[in-house]
This record gives structure tokens, sequence and C-alpha cells, in this order.
């Protein structure tokens, strides 16, 4: 039973009524009658009295006492009985409870609140949010608190209100907070108060609390800079100066009590201002007031202050133009005038003139006109001139007479020099073009004509060749004549259009001499059939001399006037003129300059073609200026063609010593890259710029000239000459990609193109990589410079690189001109892009028409790390980033110290922005280019580098650094870097590279290799359904800067996880996956934007391995697959593309779980500890060599632990790679035979095998000379072999070898050491052979010649004696050297020391999967008469690759001595010491003891002795070896003396007769291979 009373009550309340019920009659008797009472009671503790007392016959409880505390005791529990009349009783217990009244106070839970909040942002009202939360507690249970600030209680009340949400009270801000106000900057204090409404309300202490608040502001970038006067206006004149000051337009920021800095940016204005960093705005280049819009101009000054975000703000520059009287006054059309031939003295037209000054400043007219005294004596005697003040509305003007007839024949035109001059006597020469329009007054000749047709390979449509040539001065008479065959007799490959003349050469021509005889006739004169001939002479362009050519463009000249009187043999004219000075500027006997191509670079809508008689109409007016383009190539002595960029650089560098021997101006640029005109982009198929083609028509430079619209070719005729040409322009490549497959011409720095079942593939030397075996790094000596191909003109691009050194002032790269460049007046600067170090910090400087733009990030780089740089260039402006944003984080809250960017002032579109130099990297090549001859505001630095870049990127494509077009002071690879590790240069061995920069060098295994030496190849794992490992790491990786890589094969569009790296509770994590076969990494979690990068353009579900790598910067995400080259690569780098305030702020921090942070595979669910699922669960595909930013992890089953991480659970993981075989329901059709890769099934002849006609032959591999360094090749069957020489090792002799830098005093102390271990060596053998020996004898079964010797774990050799009978007797015994010939099989030796690094281990050439082409071999037999030893060994671990893994592939042959024709197939099935290193077996030992036994005479190295020499499966005929395999010679054998070894055989000695037999026995076999044999069988 239940009661309440309220607390703090009077006495006497009433609790509740306890009611009882009795069975009984309450009509008889007293059995029914019930009486009530407390049996148990609560008595209050300080006066002892019950608390409760109860009506005996109601029941009603009641307090007894007054006063009761809920509080103290908020419920009482009482025991009552309830008694009938028969004294039967009745127990029950009641509860009571006490009602809460609002008898206490509430109590804050501080008495003093401090808090920091950020002022309010602008000048805008607050945003009504919380800034602190304020608690009080109260004792009672029903509490309904109200909060208030206290009027008038401190500083700063007013700016403050409180509201009451629940139980707690919400401090908010009602004012503006201005941290800028130095009353607000010292911060508020101020008290609130808590109420719970008691009966008093706020006026009852008894219900209040108070505490007090203090308030500091944090200061907000929320004042965008303020400018001392926002609008500005100028008047300038037009002369002024550049650098003349205009006008000073500072501005201050309000933020950071005024301390941060501004910078300035200038954008309108013509782009002709600059803005200094205190706010100073002039001029970088003149004025030009008669330009459109050049009278008035309004430029924006823009301030930008350093906060983040960082605002800005706008102050506007009114400028005023005044008129300079600086132009000439110009000739109004027409200036083209026509006389008829011999037509008598007339007016030929009327000259009036213009100024684009202003007039009402005397700018202007009256103008004066007169024939300039420098016309030649002929025009002053066919021209007058009569000046007029009264013509044209008394501006004055000029009639232009004839003074009697011309004669075209000697005049064809008259350029006619005009004066004119304005009010002020400034004047200027113009030309007035005097056609004389021909008459057909003369009679023809008989000519010839020379043709010299330049033609591409691949066909195409009829070429035309030029007009057929008669000697007639007549040019205008072509519709008067017609043409014919001579003798009706047309040559087969020429045809000939009868109306014009026109001679067009078949696709089919081919190079040579043609001698061509044609007929003309003139109905005018009444001639026929005059003769004339043309000589046709053919010459094939080929693909090389069209990649190789560089352009020149002369001005002013015509294709025509540059090419009259020049000859291919006997050069002459212009032309001749001008390749003889490229000879002199490429300045080296031997070479030879040849033409490629010569056009017009006049525009199509300029080109005068005329009336069908090629007659120019009156109206048509010249405006541009003739100018010729002509490519040139340069054959080399040695064969092949000068590189074309490094011809263009020497072109460019020397265009004074062109200009001065051809009297023309002379441009070594691309015209595509500076005057718009070129073709469409293309690309070869090789990805690299070629020439391209243009379609158009070229300008006509006579009337003779016919060129075809629709063919390629340029015709440039002369009447007696004909140069037909491909019109040729390089398209701009902005985002070329290299192929994968080669040509023999692609591979670079030495690397040859083998023919492959895959495919064609690049065998390259050591330090090139890639699919074109690219050099990444190139080492500068601070004198040095090297030459690249140019940057690409399109917009945006994005140049990345890595440099390494400790130079604080150097130049890193320069694109701009390499000689003083023309230009006109009024014209932007030559662009220019430099990247130059300037106090450790880079700084890019950009000129051209945006405007100048200098930019410096204010972080470090030459402290001896790797650095990378990336420079973004687009539309609006230039962005430059190091680092990838991914370090510095710690003391930075925004991106400033890593990434600067800057607008343009002027906008730029799409157009061309950089010129087409050479790239120069590490330095320049020439004297420091000027900025006054440029136009610039700063010139780079001309200090070299010392030290090295590498991975120089356009557009996400690596540049070769190993072969430059030009150099000085420069070397393939990172020299510092190299020589940084231990051991030097080759110290990380053939398979290994030094990395970690100057201060922490170390070894980085290629992928798939691992080990001190990166020797041991890795061992990788499968994964089935529902498979997964988790990794404890026991390292840190670094939160924002961490990647990951891992092997992997599959084939498919499969999905799934690779490696997945999570911070505690899976917060936030870092992902490399498959999505559809495509290679993906990710960034998730809290306080990290979803960002997602893939590989689209490399699907890696080929069957083939495939290195995947995934890099966390910061915010920027980088995936790469393979090398990371072109398309196999992909960033996502949002810190300088396209940056959000989001990714200006630190990056949130991923800190691994190092316990369960790891996983790969798949990621497990569980439910206690049963498996439920496995999400993004990737089967039926394999990993290998899992890597946490650079360290290497396990992979189970092979390896549970290293010491970078531990295995902690796996499932579903299996050892090794291996698919299924699919050619088991494959049938192929003979001779062709099924061959699995990995799960796919394909019908071919098998490696090294092609189809001939109807049956499989063997492939020749030995024509693509796959044997580098010089090594010879040898054709196999199946495959080929290379023998090296001494340098040189490998299976393609691609390593140099490794060479060690012991003291001098090692080699013979290691020859001593060697000699004493072999004499030890051979007692110890002497000793147990005599012991075994007397052994085996003691224990010999009569009548058995076979005796087992050594236990069942060790080595097992089976003797037999010769002779022996059944009862055991005699026989001749086995001689010591039996036993030691036996041991070689597996004694070992210790592993070799580090330094040289042992040869990396090769593959082993197999046929089907998993077999090998080779028959196994026997034990040599025991050298006693007929007696075989069987040698049984334990299978040791076998650390052999599969014949379709890409790192036995690549690297067969390693593992050998140079020149081995074994080298191919030794080395890998080895001894595993305790570490899993691999161990060489004692044969290698004795190759060492063969060596110095046959010193100095020997020609060969040991293991051409023995390897190659008598190896079973190598004789002629056996294992795929060819008969015409030449033998390996000994030292003490000459050529002629050594025969070929039998077939299945093994020679011994035997130590009693000496002597060589043929011993009858089975083919030798090994546990390992054949190759392990110290000598012969």
């Amino acid at each position: 039973m239940f009661g309440e009373v309220q607390e703090n009550g009077p006495i006497d309340l009433s609790v509740g009524v306890i009611a009882a019920w009795d069975a009984d009659d309450a009509s008889e008797g007293t059995n029914a009658r019930l009486t009530y009472s407390i049996e148990k009671n609560v008595i209050h503790e300080r006066t002892g009295e019950a608390i409760f007392t109860v009506d005996p016959q109601t029941g009603l409880v009641r307090t007894a006492l007054c006063c009761l505390d809920r509080e103290t005791t908020p419920e009482y529990s009482i025991q009552v009985v309830a008694s009938d009349g028969g004294g039967l009783k009745g127990t029950g217990t009641v509860v009571v409870r006490l009602a809460d009244v609002n008898d206490n106070s509430p109590r804050l839970a501080r008495q003093m609140w401090e808090l920091e909040v950020d002022e309010t942002w602008g000048d805008g009202p607050p945003t009504n949010d919380t800034i602190l939360e304020i608690t009080a507690a109260d004792r009672d249970t029903s509490n309904y608190f109200f909060y208030r600030v206290v009027e008038s209680s401190g500083w700063g009340w007013e700016h403050f209100g409180m509201r009451s949400a629940g139980s707690v009270g919400q401090l908010y801000a009602t004012q503006t907070l201005d941290f800028e106000n130095e009353t607000h900057r010292r911060g508020f204090k101020f008290m609130v108060q808590v109420t719970d409404r008691g009966r008093g309300g706020w006026t009852d202490p008894r219900h209040l609390d108070a505490a007090w608040v203090s308030v500091r502001l944090r200061d907000l970038n929320d004042n965008p800079p303020v400018f001392h006067r926002p609008h500005a206006h100028v008047t300038v004149r037009e002369d002024a100066h550049p650098g003349t000051l205009l006008a000073a337009l500072p501005a201050h920021d309000p933020d950071m009590m005024g301390r941060q800095g501004v910078r300035y940016e200038v954008r309108g204005g013509w782009g002709a201002l600059t803005v200094s960093q205190t706010g100073d705005v002039s001029l970088w280049r003149a004025l030009d007031r008669e330009a459109p819009g050049g009278a008035m101009g309004l430029a924006q000054v823009v301030a930008v202050d350093q906060g983040s975000p960082p605002l800005t703000s706008t102050a506007a520059l009114t400028i005023t133009v005044t008129d300079v009287n600086d132009c000439a006054p110009v000739l109004l059309p027409p200036t083209l005038l026509h006389v008829p031939e011999g037509a008598p003295p007339s007016m030929l037209g009327t000259l009036a003139a213009t100024d684009y000054d202003v007039w009402a400043l005397g700018h202007g007219p009256p103008f004066n006109l007169s024939l300039a005294p420098t016309n030649p004596a002929h025009v002053f005697a066919h021209i007058s001139l009569t000046f007029n003040s009264h013509l044209d509305s008394g501006r004055g003007g000029a009639e232009l007479w004839t003074l009697k007839s011309v004669d075209r024949e000697r005049h064809s035109r008259l350029l006619v020099e005009v004066g004119v001059s304005d009010a002020q006597g400034l004047s200027a020469t113009h030309t007035v073009t005097v056609v004389v329009d021909d008459v057909n007054d003369n009679p023809m000749k008989p000519g010839a004509k020379t043709v010299y047709l330049w033609k591409t390979q691949g066909g195409g449509s009829d070429a035309p060749l030029g007009r057929v040539y008669v000697e007639d001065p007549d040019d205008w008479d072509l519709a008067d004549k017609t043409f014919a065959w001579r003798g009706d007799n047309p040559h087969p490959l020429f045809s000939l259009h009868p109306t014009h003349g026109t001679v067009f050469a078949s696709s089919h021509v081919r190079e040579g001499r043609y001698e061509l005889q044609f007929s003309v006739s003139d109905r005018v004169w009444r001639q026929s059939e005059v003769e004339a001939n043309v000589t046709v002479t053919v010459r094939l362009l080929t693909p090389d001399a069209l990649a190789h050519a560089a352009p020149i463009t002369l001005t002013p000249t015509t294709p025509a006037d540059l090419t009259r009187g020049w000859t291919p043999k006997g050069g002459g004219g212009g032309l001749g003129r001008l390749l003889e000075a490229v000879r002199e500027v490429v300045g080296k006997a031997g070479h030879t300059v040849e033409v490629v191509s010569v056009y017009d670079l006049r525009d199509l809508e300029e080109r005068q073609l005329g009336p069908p008689h090629d007659l120019p109409s009156p109206q048509d007016t010249p405006t541009t200026t003739p100018s010729a383009c002509v490519w040139v190539s340069v054959r080399e002595p040695r064969g092949g063609f000068m590189d074309p960029i490094k011809l263009q650089g020497l072109l460019g560098l020397h265009t004074s010593q062109l200009e001065e021997r051809t009297h023309l101006t002379v441009v070594a640029e691309d015209p595509a890259a500076w005057s718009g005109v070129g073709a469409q982009e293309g690309r070869d198929a090789e990805g690299t710029s070629l020439p391209s083609i243009d379609m158009g028509v070229p300008d006509p430079s006579s009337a003779a000239t016919r060129p075809s619209t629709a063919l390629p070719l340029q015709v440039v005729d002369t009447n007696s000459t004909s140069l037909v040409t491909p019109r040729l322009t390089r398209a701009p490549l902005c985002h070329a990609q290299d192929p994968e497959a080669c040509t023999p011409s692609t591979c670079l720095n030495g690397g040859r193109c083998v023919r492959t079942m895959e495919g064609n593939r690049c065998v390259c030397p050591q330090g090139s990589s890639g699919p074109q075996c690219k050099v990444l790094a190139r080492s500068f000596f601070g004198t040095g410079w090297a030459w690249v191909r140019p940057l690409p003109p399109c917009l945006p691009t994005t140049l990345s690189l890595r440099v390494l050194t400790r130079q604080a002032h150097a130049l890193l790269l320069y694109s701009g001109p390499l000689a003083p460049h023309p230009r006109r007046p009024h014209h932007p600067p030559t662009p220019m892009l430099a990247l130059q170090l300037v106090d450790g910090r880079p700084q890019v400087l950009v000129e051209g028409g945006g405007g100048p733009l200098r930019l410096l990030v204010n972080t470090t780089v030459h402290d001896g790390d790797w650095h990378d740089i990336h420079l973004y260039i687009h539309t609006q402006g230039v962005a430059v980033m190091v680092d990838l944003c991914g370090r510095g984080w710690e003391d930075s809250t925004d991106d400033s110290h890593c990434v600067t960017r800057a607008s343009w002032a002027n906008k730029i579109g799409g157009e061309v922005w950089a010129g087409s130099w050479p790239l120069q990297v590490g330095g320049l090549a020439h004297n420091p280019p000027r900025p006054e001859d440029h136009g610039w505001g700063m010139a780079p630095t001309a200090r070299p580098l010392d030290g090295c870049i590498s991975h120089l990127t356009y557009n996400g494509q690596l540049v070769d650094l190993g072969q430059p077009a030009a150099n000085r002071a420069s070397e393939g690879g990172c020299r510092p870097q190299d020589d940084s590790c231990p051991g030097g240069i080759g110290g990380c061995g053939y398979r290994g590279s030094c990395v970690g920069g100057l201060n922490h060098p170390e070894c980085q295994c290629e992928a798939g290799w691992a080990g001190p030496s990166c020797y041991t190849p890795t061992v990788p794992a499968s994964l089935s359904t529902a498979s997964y490992l988790k990794v404890a790491l026991s390292f840190t990786p670094s939160p924002r800067r961490v990647w990951v890589q891992v092997r992997v094969r599959t084939r498919g569009r499969r999905d799934g996880l690779l490696l997945h790296l999570a911070a505690h509770h899976r917060a936030a994590a870092f992902t490399l996956q498959l999505r559809a076969g495509v290679a993906c990494a990710s960034m998730s979690g809290a306080g990290l934007a979803a960002r997602v990068a893939c590989v689209d353009g490399r699907p890696v579900g080929d069957g083939a391995w495939h290195t995947v790598r995934a890099e966390r910067h910061g915010h920027n995400l980088v995936v790469t697959v393979d090398d990371g080259d072109g398309w196999r690569r992909n960033e996502s780098l949002v810190s300088l593309l396209r940056p959000s305030d989001d990714h200006r702020m630190p990056p949130e921090p991923l800190e691994v779980d190092k316990h369960d942070g790891v996983t790969v595979g798949g990621i497990p669910e569980f439910a206690g500890v049963n498996l439920i699922t496995v999400h993004d669960d990737l089967h039926d595909a394999c990993v290998d060599d899992l890597r946490v930013s650079g360290r290497p992890l396990p992979l189970p089953p092979g390896v549970n632990g290293t010491s970078w991480g531990q295995v902690t659970t796996s499932a579903g993981v299996t050892g090794g790679c291996v698919a299924p075989d699919a050619c088991l329901n494959t049938t192929c059709s003979p001779p062709l035979s099924c061959t699995s890769s990995w799960g796919h099934a394909a019908c071919s002849c098998g490696r090294g095998r092609h189809l001939a006609g109807h049956s499989c032959e063997d492939l020749d591999e030995c024509l693509w000379e796959p044997c580098l360094h010089g090594g010879t090749c040898y054709n196999l069957q199946p495959g080929y072999q290379c023998v090296c020489g001494p340098n040189h090792a490998g299976d393609n002799c691609q390593w140099t070898a490794l060479t060690s830098g012991a003291h001098p005093l090692t080699a013979p102390a290691a020859i001593a050491a060697f000699t004493v271990s072999l004499l030890l060596f051979v007692i110890l053998g002497v000793v147990l052979s005599v012991r075994l020996r007397r052994q085996w004898l003691g224990r010999a079964l009569a009548g058995r010649g076979v005796r087992d010797v050594g236990g069942e774990e060790g080595t097992s050799m089976t003797v037999k004696g010769e002779g022996s009978t059944d009862e055991g007797g005699g026989g001749k015994d086995p001689t010591p050297h039996t036993f030691i010939e036996c041991l070689k099989y597996n004694i070992q030796q210790p592993p070799p020391s580090p330094a040289p690094s042992p040869p990396p281990p090769p593959r082993k050439k197999e046929g089907k999967e998993g077999k090998s082409d080779e028959p196994d071999l026997a034990c040599p037999p025991c050298k006693s008469s007929g007696t075989p030893c069987r040698v049984k060994l334990g299978p040791p671990p076998e650390p052999v690759l599969a014949k379709d893994d890409l790192r036995a592939y690549a690297y067969e042959g390693d593992g050998s001595s140079s020149g081995s024709l074994g080298s191919a197939k030794s080395g890998l099935r080895t001894d595993l010491d305790e570490e899993g290193n691999i161990k060489p077996l004692v044969c290698e030992f004795l190759e060492v003891m063969d060596l110095l036994r046959n010193l100095p005479e020997a020609t060969r190295s040991p293991s051409l002795i023995n390897r190659g020499g008598l190896g079973a499966g190598e004789v002629a005929g056996v294992g795929g070896r060819p008969p015409d395999l030449p033998p390996i010679l000994t030292s003490k054998t000459q050529p002629s003396q050594l025969p070929l070894p039998s077939t299945k055989a093994c020679v011994a000695a035997t130590a009693d007769s000496r002597k060589a037999q043929q011993v009858a026995s089975r083919p030798c076999s090994s546990p390992r291979s054949r190759e392990e044999l110290s000598t012969p069988c």
C-alpha cells in the first residue's frame, strides 16, 4: 500500500486509509470485527517519537510529527496489523512518500566562468549562437530554472543575453563583438543569475544564485583590407616611360591589430600596369593611346590580406591618356593601282591620308604628300605625284600619274614610295604598288624546268608540280596557251592539265629522276608545239626526317623569292645562304642540312589568287608582311638526325647570325606557337608531337604558282624551278601519352624493343625504367644545364618536379627566349616562365600577355631532402604548391606555408601562353636575358643548380632526363643520392635504389623484391572468397602524409579491398581498393571530406602483376599503377586546382590504429567471435609485397611477422599465386597449342615460336638485338641467350657489374683465404673419403655392388664398386676425389658479403606453366670405373618465380657470372639461410677456384666453362640448345681442339688411369639446377 504526504507539512496530516477484509460473518459474534495498529513504526532520530499513527477503528494513518524533509528521507515504510475479534491477525506494509516542495535554492556549477569566443564576423549583427552553456543544480525534484544577465553587473553586460533551455542556461551575444574595437579587445566581465522561481521570484534571495562570466574575444580575419582612398583618377602622357608612378593606393588590414600583411593585384588598365607590395601603381610597358580603348582606361587594384580565408577589397583607378604626336600619317586605301602595259601617260588614282593622333591638338592635317627621294630611278622615270592641298576636304591629297608607257616585261610592278607628313612635320614613307597589267606581246621560246618533289610516305593523292615552263616574258597569257605531251606519249606516273599546264605526279611515284617532254601552243602568236622539258627529282621524306625538323620563319620575303636560284646540290639564292648559316650554327663538320618544307605564312583571307587569269583586282590591298617558313633537319655523320629540340635551341641562340647572313628577320620558333598558324592537334603512334600536314592553300608567289587546294603539299614555283614540299606545322600536344608497346625507335637511353608473347616491350638498361626506359632523375654540378622538350602551350597546364639540393639560390626551370627577341612597339612582353630558389624558397616568375606574376612559397627546400613542387597555370592565374601540402601543418592554421596563388592582371583565354623554346633545366645555356630586351620587370637568376631534379612532369607525363636534347655538366640519375647510401653507387643491388634524400638515405627495393640487397623475391598470397587479414603495426605512420603499396594480380572487373588504414573504431580511413578492375584511393571519416581518385585509364584485371600505390598528402590524393606515367597516374590535388575554404584549413589527422588498423582483402564483421560477413571482399586474386610508408608488412602464410608488423588474424589466405588451368576445356587447331596464362587460355605456337604458314617455327629473337652493352645473342629453341662481357650481367646484359670499394689488399687477402680453404677442404675430403671407404668395405655384403652411405636425413650416396663379388670382396675402391665430387651438390658456403651485392637471381626459362623445358641432370659419375653416385637430398625451400611473373621475366639471367650461357636458368633454386636470405651453393666457391687455377691465361669466366660447357640439356640438340651454338672454350683449350660434348653423357676421370673416358650413365640430375655443377660432370 502506498500513501503520500507533503514535506514540511504540519502534524496530523492524513497519509492514507488501511482497509482489511475478513471472511467471517460480521453479523454473528466478534470474529469479523477488525482493529488496526502499527506493528513497526518509523522513529524520529532526534526525539525518538513515532512519526505515524493509525486510527484503530477506521485505519486512517496520520502524521504524528510535523516538518518531514523529503531531501533527508524521501519515503518511509511502516508495517501495519489488522486483528479480528477472534485473535487472528493480518499484516501489511505501507510505503509513505513525501511530495516535494520548492524549499531549496539553486546552485550554479561554477562561481567563475571564463571563455574565449570568436568575434562577430564583419559588421553584421551576431548570429544568436550559444557561446556558453551554464548549468545549475537544485535538490528539489521539480525545478524550473531561469537565467539572466545581471544589469550593470560589469563591463559589457549589455552585449550578452541568456536564455533557458531546459535546466541549462545559454549565453549568447546580443550586440556585435568586434575585436578591432579596443574596448572590446580588453574583454568583458559581468554577472549572471539563476532562479528556480520560488514564491518571491527574482526578489527572493533564497531561490537565487549568481556567478561571474569573463569573456575574451578571439580575432578573426573578418575585415577586408581598407584602402586609404577607394578611387583615384590620374592623367598620363602616352609617351610615359615604363616605371612611371601613376598613383599610390595603399591599404591596411584592420585584423590582427594591423600586423597582417597585404598583397596587391592589378586588373585591367590594358595590361600595362603593375602594382608594388606597397600599393604603388606604375607602368610596366608603354601606353598606346591610338589602340582601341587607349584614350581612357579603368584599372582595379585588388588588395588581398593574408588571413584564412583571404579577403579582398578593390580600389578603382581611372586613367586618362593625353595624346602625343607619335603616329605618323598613313595612306588611305587603295594603295594597289593598275596600269595596262604600253598605255599612254594617265592618272592612276588619288591618294589621301589620315592620322590616328588627336587632330584638335594639331597632330593631324593638313597633310603633305610627295615622292620619297629613296625611290629608284625607274620609278621617277615612270611616275609623277601632284600634291593638292584642297583635296580630301582641305586635308590635302595627291594625284599619281604615269609619265610614259610601261613595259611589263621590264617592270611587272612599280613600288612607289610616297612620303606623308602631318601639320607638325611628323612623316612616314608608305608604299603604293602599281601593277602593270600584262599584254601578250611576246612570242614563246623553248624552255626547261626542274621540279624538286619532297614526298612523304604513305601515298595520298596526286601531287601538283607547278606549270610547264616555256621562255615567255608574258605571264598573263595563260588563256592563250594550250599544253600537251610531246609526241602524244604521256608518262604513266604523271598527268598534264591541257588548259593551265599544271603537271601532277601520281601517288605511286618513287624516288628517282624523271624526264618529261611537253609542247606548248599560243593561239595569239600562232605558235604550236614549242618544246618544254620538265625534269622531276623525287625524294622520299622519312618519318625521321619529319620528326627531327625545326622551323625557321623569315620576314619579309616570299617562298618564291627565297628559293629563286637555289638547287639542292649547288645551293644559291636566299635559301642557300640560310642553309649555309644553319650549317655554321651547328658548327660540326660532316653535318648535312636538309630542307624539309617551305611555305608561306600569310593567312588565307589575305592571299591574292586574282581573277581567272590571275589578274589582281584593283581594290585588293596587301596588308600583311610576306613571310616564309622553312623547316630544316640536320643529318649527323653517324647517319641519324640531330634532335629537333637541340636544333631549335641552337637556331634560337644564333638568330643574329642567321639574320646577318640572310638580311632578313629570323624567328627560330614554331609558327604555331606564336602566330596561331597550325594544324589541328595531332599525335604520332608513339605519342610524340610530329609535324603535321596543313591542307590549306598557300599564297602564290607568282602567276605561275598553282598549288592544289586538296593536297597536303606546297608548291613554290619560280618558273624555271619548282620546289614541292609538305606543308608542316607542329601541333601543340597538351596531354600526350606514351604507349606501353614499343617500336625499335621508341626505347630510350639505350633500351631495346624485344618481341614477347605478351607483345613488344623495351628491355631497359640499369638506371632506366618504364615502358620507354625513361631516366627520371638528373644530377647538376653547379655549372651545367639540360634541354628538354618545350612546355605545352595550352591552358590549363600542370608542371611538377622533385628537387634535392642544399643550395639556397638556384635556377630550376626556364622557358623563355634564348636571345633578344624582336618585339613590336606596344606589344606584350616576351612570354617567359622561370622556377627558381630564392633563399631556399621556391619562386615562380611569369611574364607575357597576362601580365607579370611573381609567386614565392614560404617554405625552404634546400635542406638536403627531396621536395615536390607543383605549378598550375590556368586561365585565371598561377598557383604553386610544395610537397603536395602534406607537411608543415603543425604550426600552421592555413595552407599559406605550402601554396601560393596569384591571378592574371589581364584575363587570358585558352590561347598560347608559352613560347616553343626548349625548357632549360638546372641552368641557362646562354647569358642571362636582360629584362629591357624583352619587356620584363624581373629576370631569372643566373645561378645554376647544384643538386638533382627528378620526376619532371608535364600534365602527368614524365619527361625523360637521361637523354636530353643538349646538356653540359650534368648526368643521368642522382649521384648525390646514390653516393649517400652505404656502399655508394650500386650499394642497394641491382633491384634496389637509394632514396630518402641526403639526411636519411636508405635502400628501397623494387616492387616484388626484399632483403638487404633486394636479392630475395617476395612471396605472394592468394585471396579466396571471404578472405581477409589484419596486421598490427610496430610503427606509427604520419597522420597527414602516408602512402601504401601492394602488388595485385587478378582477372576481370573485380571489386574489393586491397589495403585499408583505419583510425580507432574506424572513425577515419584511408583505403586502396579495386572498383570494376580499376585502382582507386579514397579518404573518408569524421572531419574528412570524402575524396576518391581512380586510375581509370589503366585497369589491372588483365591477369598480370601490377604495382598499385596510393598516397595521402594532407587534402590531396595520388594513386598510381606500375610506373605511374601518363594515364597510369591520377592526382586529386584539391589544394592546387580547386581550393575551397575547407581545403585551406589544416587537414584532419589520420591516427592509424596500430593494433587493428591495417586490413587487407576485405573488412570482416563479427558478432562476438563469429564471423558474419566480409565487406568489400576481394577474391580470386593474388596480392604481394605490402608496404605502408615504405615499410614492408608480413603476408601470411609464408611470412607472419616482420620488424614493422605482425599478422594478428587471417582467413582464406593461402600461399603462392596459382590460377586454374584454363586449357582444360580448350582445344586448339594444330599446330597451335593451348597456353594458360593465369586463368586465360590462348592458342599459339608457344613461347619463342611463331606461325609460319601451316606450321610453327622458331622465332629468332636475336634479330631484335635484345642484348645490351655489346652482349652477344644466341638464338635458342625457344628463346635466346645473351653472352655478356665481363662488366655486365643480366639476361639482356642490362646491368653494369657492381664494383666493390674495398681496400686494395682485399683481393690478395681473398685469394689467400680461398687457397687455404681449398687445401683444408681437400684434406678433409681425403680423410673422410678414406674413412668412409673403410666403413663401406667393412659393411659390404657379399655379392652386392651397391652400398648406401649417409643417414636418412642427410646426404645419401650410393657407390657401385667395380669388380665386386657376391662375397663382398675387393674390387677397385672409389678415390677420395669421388667423395669430393659428390659433396659439391649440397655443401653450402656462408652468405655473400653485402658489398659488393650479389647479382640478382634469374628466372628459369620454362615452357608450359609450372614445368621446366630442361631435362633433369643426373649426379656426375663417381670417379671410379663405372661406379655411379646417387645423391638424395631433401627438398629445400624454392623461391622459384613463375614464368609469367614480371620479376623473373624482366631480370632473367641474373645470378650468374657475366657471360654465362646458363645465366638465364641459374640462381633461383638455391638454399635459404635461417633469415631467409638466398645463399649460393659450394659450386660458386669452386668456380672461383677454377678461375684462380686458370689465371692469367684464362679468356673466359668459369661460369662459361662449367655452366655452359658440358651440362646436360645444353649440348647440341638437347634441352633447346641449337646445334649452331659455339663451344665454350677454357683457358687451356684452343678453339680448334675443343670438341662438342656428346648427348646425355657424363665424363669422369678415374683415380688410377688419370685419363678421360666415356662412362655409360643416365642423364644428369640435380635437386636444384644443372648450373650448380662447379665442373662438367
